[in-house]
């Protein structure tokens, strides 16, 4: 006998895609140094402000540099009241490590973490690379997709990670990138605001600043959508190259989220909000995975709702239709009352009541005898327009 429960499960393929808001409460797993008794390794603490992780003794010294650098990008782009959960670990801990200890920061959450975001700064740098990266990279990936999969079937706790592109080489024919990957829960950004060259140079990225840009947006909100203006820093590196010196296509291509600038409009801006995963996959975007996300969290939640309630059957031993008809409702109820009226599915304007939601009861099932209530949910997403194309030229009147 198995406990009653709810099972929703992600559909894959239907696009035909072809080659504080708890939305936006983050973690931040970082190697780091102990503070004395402000500051303790191995425990969590929540912050909403640059100077809440100053007030616990976070500053700009050698020992938590990178801490205190990925939090102060992260408020410049989020704004103070972004609630930020820091966990530190120590710098002898590897970026496996780092994933492993992620574990303990999500179940601390109670769900609440969207994001983890990993700053590694081991104690000694690492300077061993394979296919332009950290070695034994892609089973690093492998380990935060497993994770961020067992959260979220497991726990109804969807999540993603987003990782630094540790130790790159600087050459993008290096990389492998992810054309055959399926790891549709993990970004992994190339491009920091310091140069690897400088006195306190880094070997990671600079993934406050992504981290605090997707807070403090709407989760359909590409993070890289030109309309929101440029980001905070003022400088960009891919490792000690300015961001406009170096091809950048070639990062994006290989499915890397990495800075550009825009002709005629000054600062830098994200290239794409890819995931390390093949474009085919429903779930290549950041925006796609946050709108099916938070969908599959309110789609669960209403479901639970109807968990060993009683269902009124007809002479075959199936769902009476006049039942399975309020259970749809609710559901697009619920989601189109949390996402289609903010804007983060679509509603076709040209249908009367649409809402970009659909539930659908399978009525053919004889839950008399299988106990068993199957559907599905579907929404619609936003298209984003990747390629603008128009034509220009004179005109007269005749």
């Amino acid at each position: 006998m198995s406990l009653p429960g709810v099972n929703v499960q992600f559909e894959n393929g239907n696009l035909g895609v072809v080659a504080t808001n708890p939305d936006g409460v983050f973690g931040l797993v970082s190697s780091a140094t102990a503070v004395a008794s402000t500051f303790e390794l191995n425990k969590h603490y929540v912050i909403k402000s640059l100077k809440d992780a100053e007030n616990l003794g976070i500053t700009n010294s050698v020992g938590n540099y990178e801490l205190y650098k990925t939090i102060k990008e992260f408020y410049a782009e989020a704004g103070t009241g972004t609630e930020l959960w820091i966990y530190g670990v120590a710098k002898t801990r590897t970026l496996d490590q780092l994933i492993d200890d992620s574990e303990t920061l999500l179940n601390l959450s109670n769900r609440r973490i969207r994001a983890i975001i990993l700053k590694y700064a081991p104690s000694v740098a690492e300077t061993t690379t394979e296919d332009g990266l950290r070695e034994d990279f892609p089973a690093t990936l492998a380990a935060a997709q497993a994770m961020a999969e067992a959260f979220t079937v497991e726990k109804i706790h969807p999540v993603i990670f987003i990782l630094e592109g540790y130790n790159f080489t600087g050459v993008a024919q290096d990389l492998t990138g992810f054309e055959l990957t399926t790891y549709n829960r993990v970004a992994v950004m190339i491009g920091d605001t310091e140069k690897r060259s400088d006195a306190a140079g880094t070997k990671g990225a600079a993934v406050g600043v992504l981290a605090g840009r997707l807070a403090k947006n709407q989760v359909h909100v590409n993070v890289g959508r030109v309309k929101d203006g440029a980001l905070k820093p003022l400088e960009f590196f891919i490792v000690n190259a300015p961001v406009e010196q170096y091809d950048v296509e070639a990062l994006h291509d290989k499915g890397f989220i990495t800075l550009r600038t825009h002709v005629g409009k000054s600062g830098y801006y994200f290239s794409d909000d890819p995931l390390a995963c093949t474009v085919e996959d429903d779930y290549h975007y950041i925006t796609r995975r946050r709108v099916i996300d938070k969908a599959y969290t309110l789609a669960n939640a209403t479901l639970t709702n109807f968990l060993l309630d009683q269902v009124p059957l007809t002479n075959e031993g199936k769902m009476q239709p006049s039942y399975a008809k309020a259970l749809e409702a609710e559901v697009e109820r619920v989601i189109a009352q949390e996402m289609t009226a903010k804007g983060e599915i679509s509603a076709d304007v040209t249908q009367a009541n649409d809402t970009g939601v659909q539930c659908e009861i399978d009525l053919n099932e004889i839950i008399a005898t299988t106990s068993k209530i199957k559907g599905r949910v579907r929404v619609r997403p936003h298209g984003y327009g990747r390629f603008i194309e128009f034509s220009i030229g004179y005109t007269i009147n005749s």
